[in-house]
């Protein structure tokens, strides 16, 4: 077994189970969620979490395949991809502390600012949670490539299920010797379903 890949595993799984609880958690305190944040307000405080959680989905789907896996990254790109995931863990295990003190201590929230509070030095803090979008967007390009592999799995296998169909299709042609048989309706779903999924992974 792959300790890099054990260890992104590991990662990805404490990243979901702190990043599960954090939306309830900043409603509670009083930080408002709907504030935006990043380079260009592209996130708002929600859905950057949700983002944080479906990333970490997209990789426990594409490391379940661990030969895959090992075949579309070298080692230095998984040890990269540790090391964000380890970054971007920090920043969610330290917001998730950062929570527990204000809960404690109930400092002033800053509500014009995201994720912003008085702290007990009286300086505007940010949670360190906006820091998280740094580790996001260096983590897309290997998403992008992580969703160019599961819309290829995906492919090869209606491929697989396309040929069982128009195999069967040929036979029943052989056996009633008719030259113009059209598709039954399972064959046409299915040939539906992969010119969709052609488009979704182009």
């Amino acid at each position: 077994m792959s300790q890099s890949i054990s260890s992104i595993n590991t990662l990805l799984v404490d990243i979901k189970t702190v990043n599960n609880s954090l939306l309830i958690k900043l409603q509670q305190a009083g930080f408002n969620t709907t504030l935006h944040l990043g380079h260009e307000n592209e996130y708002t405080v929600k859905s950057l979490i949700n983002r944080t959680d479906t990333l970490a989905i997209h990789f426990l789907t594409i490391t379940a395949n661990r030969e895959q896996f090992m075949q579309r990254t070298g080692y230095a790109e998984r040890k990269e991809i540790e090391s964000i995931l380890q970054k971007l863990y920090i920043s969610l295990k330290e917001t998730q502390n950062n929570l527990y003190f204000i809960n404690q201590r109930r400092p002033e929230i800053c509500e014009g600012q995201t994720l912003s509070y008085i702290s007990e030095a009286d300086e505007i803090t940010q949670l360190p949670l906006a820091n998280s979008i740094e580790y996001i967007d260096m983590l897309k390009p290997y998403c992008r490539m992580l969703e160019l592999v599961i819309a290829q799995e995906r492919i090869h296998a209606l491929s697989a299920v396309l040929e069982t169909l128009l195999h069967k299709d040929q036979e029943s042609k052989k056996l009633h010797q008719e030259e113009d048989v059209d598709l039954t309706d399972e064959q046409n779903n299915a040939l539906e379903l992969s010119h969709y999924l052609v488009k979704q992974a182009l």
